[in-house]
């Protein structure tokens, strides 16, 4: 009776985590820098260069992620000026680790091919950057990301489906208490 209790208490543990992983990790403060290799395929991005620097746009949750550093010696461009012109506004760029900016993600977070300028200004150089992001339907990055979800209820599923086979199987191998003749004598 000990082992079975101690498994419908996993079973029930296992079951209140699931409410633990289903929340994505969500960071509404700055834009997080270390991604998953598999994050970071799947977001859209952008890639420009001139002689001077250059720039990666990566769409990341609700914003427009921009690395910026120098061509030639590969180095974060710190305290730099850089506004983004999307065709229908122009946005400065907001500095968040060295060499980082972001912009609120806007109109170009919408499925489609959305061209870029981008205009770096810093102490000792000036350039002006040009690139097209490309955003996919969102179809395309939710199917991707619903396998981990489908793979955890399955494993739910399965340690339900043992706790009550568990269960079956104890209750049968119970023996009854039933009294013989010999027994009361």
């Amino acid at each position: 009776m000990k082992n079975l209790r101690s498994l419908l208490a996993g079973a029930a543990l296992a079951c209140l985590a699931w409410s633990a992983l289903a929340h994505g990790d969500e960071d509404h403060s700055e834009p997080r820098t270390a991604k998953t290799s598999q994050a970071l395929a799947l977001a859209p991005r952008a890639e420009a260069q001139t002689d001077a620097f250059e720039l990666v746009a990566t769409l990341e949750q609700d914003r427009l992620v921009l690395t910026i550093d120098r061509f030639d010696t590969n180095e974060p461009v710190v305290g730099a000026q850089v506004e983004v012109d999307t065709g229908t506004e122009q946005v400065s760029a907001h500095p968040s680790s060295p060499g980082v900016y972001w912009i609120p993600q806007g109109g170009i977070g919408q499925p489609g091919r959305h061209p870029l300028t981008f205009t770096i200004e810093t102490d000792d150089s000036a350039d002006l950057l040009t690139a097209t992001l490309e955003v996919p339907p969102p179809v395309a990055i939710a199917a991707a990301t619903v396998e981990p979800a489908r793979s955890m209820a399955w494993g739910l599923g399965g340690i339900a489906l043992l706790a009550g086979v568990g269960l079956m199987a104890r209750r049968r191998r119970t023996p009854s208490r039933t009294h013989s003749p010999r027994d009361i004598e």
